[in-house]
């Protein structure tokens, strides 16, 4: 099925109207498709363009998690690399701060007196 989202909602093409899109809601549950208005919500289901925009959220889910450990596990490594300690700035400048400030926060790296160490 062909899911957009834009502006945090969730359009699913009809498979079987080409071109007809269905907004959906999948936190309410929500669909403006005819099986959901007037046999899924009755019966506290939930119809299968629910159910698709809910698997493509999951999906994205894990592909930004899994992107964000090897953003972090990259970090680790040059630290590691460069004999466990390095220049912040020089970090920032490699990675960016939101990924170097997420490892501090998490306390994998330690900063003190603008160097970076793997907090052991």
């Amino acid at each position: 099925m062909n899911i957009k989202h834009e502006d945090g909602e969730y359009s699913v093409e009809s498979s079987s109207s080409k071109g007809k899109w269905y907004k959906v809601d999948p936190k309410k549950p929500w669909c403006d498709c005819p099986a959901y208005k007037f046999r899924y919500m009755k019966a506290r289901k939930v119809c299968k363009h629910i159910t698709a925009v809910r698997e493509y959220i999951e999906k994205t889910q894990q592909a930004t998690i899994g992107e964000s450990q090897e953003r972090a596990d990259a970090v680790v490594a040059f630290v590691e690399e460069a004999g466990g300690e390095v220049d912040a700035m020089e970090l920032i400048d490699k990675f960016g701060e939101a990924n170097v400030d997420s490892l501090i926060s998490q306390g994998a790296l330690i900063e003190y007196k603008g160097r970076i160490k793997i907090l052991k």
